[in-house]
């Protein structure tokens, strides 16, 4: 469930592409050079994702394209080529009312590190057509911006509601961690949009890290002080420093275990690197329960007094 919502992001030697149509009440068919998933249709406010498609030898990817329009009486939209270079997200907006009707720009698909969203406009309007977006229940305007600007904001998590022209048009909910692109365009009716959701947002609230927190400084505290109290009191006077310094040793060889498993990328998903983490601890419990079973515990007292008896037989 957690990792549906992760971003999936452009890896060296791969790149996506992304369409978007704000051409309401039209069909178009896209014909590319995608392979498998060379031909593909937006219908009206659409969007078309390709997946990772793997680049050449210099790092880039030539899209071939034709567009037909599919009903009667829409707006002709040329085709063409586009270059795609690799680790890079490419989205293409279809906007007949601007001068340039084709739109590319380098898309974000990567979450927000402050647990906020990330928004764009996409809007086939005329250019100087003003675009509001303005914080449910406060009425403060966060955004004002022209048709024409299709740059990525990032906002504060909330309920927004979204005017054109003055006039109210949709309300958006933006999560935590969503990469939202709204399309907005004209029909005969009036002004229409749609959300789309390029990056899912975060299906877990951050509040789930205070439980895991709580058990993990709990299991600290009774591992670390109960091994310091054995390293201390089962090790001779003239070992106890000695012996926990080698307790410290011990969690040392642990980090370093935990940063060549995590930096050797041994495991796509993190999860797995938790699963093994949790099976070695497994391991290291029934090894220590074998040790344990056999140990002799050492009593510091009887030692002394051991010896006291043997320094009172060697004066004897």
């Amino acid at each position: 469930l957690l990792q549906d919502t992760y971003p999936v992001l452009p890896s060296q030697g791969n790149t996506q592409l992304r369409v978007f149509s704000g051409i309401p009440d039209c069909e178009y068919r896209f014909n590319t050079n995608l392979g498998a998933r060379q031909s593909f249709t937006l219908r009206g406010l659409d969007f078309y994702y390709s997946g990772s498609v793997a680049t050449g030898a210099e790092g880039i990817f030539t899209l071939t394209y034709t567009v037909e329009s599919l009903t009667a009486g829409c707006t002709e939209v040329e085709g063409g080529t586009q270059q795609l270079s690799e680790g890079t997200a490419h989205s293409l907006f279809l906007r007949p009312a601007h001068v340039i009707s084709k739109h590319w720009y380098a898309d974000e698909v990567q979450k927000s590190n402050r647990s906020q969203a990330f928004v764009r406009t996409l809007a086939n309007l005329l250019a100087t057509t003003r675009v509001v977006w303005s914080e449910q229940g406060s009425g403060n305007v966060v955004l004002d911006l022209p048709a024409r600007n299709h740059d990525l904001y990032e906002l504060t998590t909330g309920i927004y509601e979204v005017q054109v022209a003055e006039h109210p048009l949709v309300e958006v909910e933006l999560r935590a961690g969503g990469v939202y692109s709204l399309l907005i365009a004209q029909d005969r009716e009036g002004f229409v949009s749609r959300v789309v959701e390029v990056t899912p947002p975060n299906s877990m609230s951050m509040l789930w890290l205070i439980p895991q927190y709580v058990v993990m400084t709990l299991g600290e505290v009774m591992f670390s002080v109960t091994g310091l109290e054995f390293s201390y009191s089962q090790s001779p006077p003239s070992m106890k420093s000695v012996l926990q310094a080698c307790w410290l040793l011990t969690v040392a060889f642990g980090n370093v275990i935990v940063v060549i498993v995590a930096e050797a990328k041994f495991f796509e998903s993190q999860a797995s690197e938790f699963f093994l983490f949790a099976g070695l601890m497994f391991v290291d419990m029934l090894i220590f329960m074998v040790i344990a079973y056999y140990y002799l515990p050492y009593d510091e007292e009887e030692a002394m007094a051991e010896r006291l008896r043997e320094l009172l037989r060697e004066r004897e």
